[in-house]
């Protein structure tokens, strides 16, 4: 279950594991900016699985109490045969509507969401989604 918000319109600090159909229903129905955001967030999910990515983080305004959120920054964690489908790579590099994607290794990972996802702009801690199951 998705954690309620903070006084701030934050997750909770932390990665916070959650199904597609658990992020649509918290995130994705309305308005419809949300609902084409996470259209494209699917597609994604199916394109990194064929591209041979490992995990997928979600942040930035589309997990927090935004009314129409900027886009949805993403980072995936390529796994060590990246990629298995060099055609689902191009798909990814090449981009999708709405969404930021960093496709990085495990160091960099790391880095994305214990410092740069992790915080706001003030410094505030805040929370992340992990889309589960994977694969």
């Amino acid at each position: 279950m998705i954690p309620a918000f903070d006084e701030h319109g934050y997750l909770p600090p932390g990665i916070h594991p959650a199904t597609l159909d658990e992020i649509e229903a918290r995130f994705g129905k309305e308005p419809e900016l949300r609902r084409v955001q996470m259209e494209s967030l699917r597609w994604l999910v199916e394109i990194a699985q064929r591209a041979g990515v490992e995990r997928l983080v979600v942040n930035g305004s589309f997990v927090t109490d935004e009314f129409e959120p900027n886009d949805v920054d993403c980072v995936l964690l390529a796994s060590p045969d990246f990629p298995r489908d060099t055609e689902a790579e191009a798909e990814l590099i090449a981009g999708m509507p709405f969404l930021q994607i960093d496709i990085v290794k495990q160091t960099d990972f790391d880095v994305m969401v214990e410092t740069i996802f992790a915080t706001d702009r003030r410094f505030r801690r805040k929370g992340m989604l992990e889309v589960v199951p994977w694969n």
